[in-house]
């Protein structure tokens, strides 16, 4: 049964936000003996700690929902969901021993020159182009192994060790267990996932405020943001609208395109020639640059109650059938945005849409579950990458 968020508004807004004190220990789980200086932190968040020698640890749950990540070099990174309303006093986490990395190079092996080959573009992609992603160093690169797969037109990365990442203007370092990346090359998708914990750089004073200031402008516009304007039904008052996109086929590309397939032919020696004039040629041109759908914009702007919903008194969920377009009132679009897609404009216009066709549960701190299952485009698209990244426990100084 689905119940609409505007009957659990109170409770929602009102729920405590008193931190939960729980103490564990870190074990290896072949030996069951304990492991200590494992590191143990709370997703996307900025609160850890590091397990003593005995592999004893504490640590303060705000309230919320999040992913308890413990690690170790030489084990598998354990992950677990854990609540402030229900989580246990007292954790023991069994650690596993790793599978080595590199157990695959056999059949499909590394680049030799993977960084030479690919590192800037997987900065350009991971840490973003923006101003903000321009300022954001990764540390270790060595880490970083690259596989191009011809067969699946696929290319995966993958870190042999946590990356260390430097956000100079965000004000952090964080250390990121990169857990799968790849880029699918017809598709064009980019999909990645790990666990980021966040540490405040040291700073003076006027650095501390030029920081906090970077901030609140990363934040503003933000996925964190509207994510969290969804839980709260706040959508219209934290600055978005709203509306239906529907995505319709270009029939002109398409036709086109069995046009292209149907005079392209092989001659004597085996090389593809084209039997079309040069005049529809350069009109095909043209119309192969063309978007492959066309899009339809509903007219009225969507309350948060009509796309999400009571889970239970901690979690929303986010639903909706074609696409979202959502657009932030308050700010214009960065400039290095509108170098790169000149026709853009200037509104800060983002789609989405759920991918697999499943609710994602959102949670009041802003995260949602499951992230591979809703595809962001066009602004976020660009902007949401860890150049830009927020924890989850951070909160804005100043309401716009």
């Amino acid at each position: 049964m689905r119940i609409l968020l505007t009957s659990f508004f109170i409770l929602l807004v009102h729920l405590s936000f008193a931190q939960k004190r729980i103490k564990g220990v870190v074990l290896d789980a072949e030996k069951n003996v304990p492991v200590p200086k494992a590191s143990v932190f709370l997703n996307n968040t900025s609160i850890g700690t590091t397990a003593n020698e005995e592999g004893q640890f504490e640590l303060s749950i705000p309230a919320g929902r999040y992913d308890l990540i413990v690690s170790s070099v030489g084990f598998a990174t354990h992950n677990q969901t854990i609540n402030s309303t229900d989580a246990d006093d007292f954790l023991t986490i069994k650690l596993k021993i790793k599978t080595p990395e590199l157990e695959a190079v056999i059949i499909e092996p590394f680049e030799k020159d993977g960084w030479q080959k690919w590192g800037r573009w997987f900065i350009e992609n991971f840490l973003g182009t923006s101003a903000y992603g321009k300022e954001t160093q990764i540390k270790n690169p060595e880490v970083l192994k690259f596989r191009n797969s011809k067969k699946n037109n696929e290319l995966r990365v993958i870190a042999i060790a946590p990356l260390v990442i430097e956000n100079k203007a965000l004000g952090y370092r964080i250390t990121y267990q990169l857990e799968n990346f790849r880029y699918d090359f017809k598709t064009r998708y980019l999909l990645y996932s790990g666990f980021p914990f966040f540490e405040n750089l040291e700073g003076s004073d006027r650095k501390k405020r030029q920081w906090e200031k970077a901030r609140e402008d990363v934040y503003y516009g933000s996925t964190l943001q509207f994510m969290r304007a969804v839980y709260t039904n706040t959508i219209a008052e934290e600055g978005f609208e709203v509306r239906r996109l529907y995505k319709t086929p270009n029939p002109e590309k398409e036709r086109v395109r069995a046009v292209y397939r149907s005079s392209s032919k092989a001659n004597a020696n085996g090389m593809i020639i084209s039997t079309i004039n040069r005049d529809s040629s350069d009109y095909y041109d043209e119309v192969m640059r063309q978007d492959d759908y066309q899009n339809r914009i509903g007219e009225h702007l969507l309350k948060g109650d009509s796309i999400a919903y009571a889970i239970d008194s901690t979690i929303a969920g986010l639903f909706f059938t074609d696409y979202l377009l959502v657009t932030y009132k308050h700010k214009k679009l960065p400039a290095e945005f509108r170098q790169l897609f000149p026709r853009s404009g200037t509104e800060m216009m983002s789609e989405i849409t759920l991918v697999n066709g499943r609710p994602v549960e959102v949670f009041r701190n802003g995260a949602y579950f499951n992230p591979e299952d809703m595809l962001s485009s066009g602004y976020w698209g660009w902007w949401e990458k860890m150049g830009t990244m927020l924890p989850f426990n951070y909160i804005p100084v100043k309401k716009k």
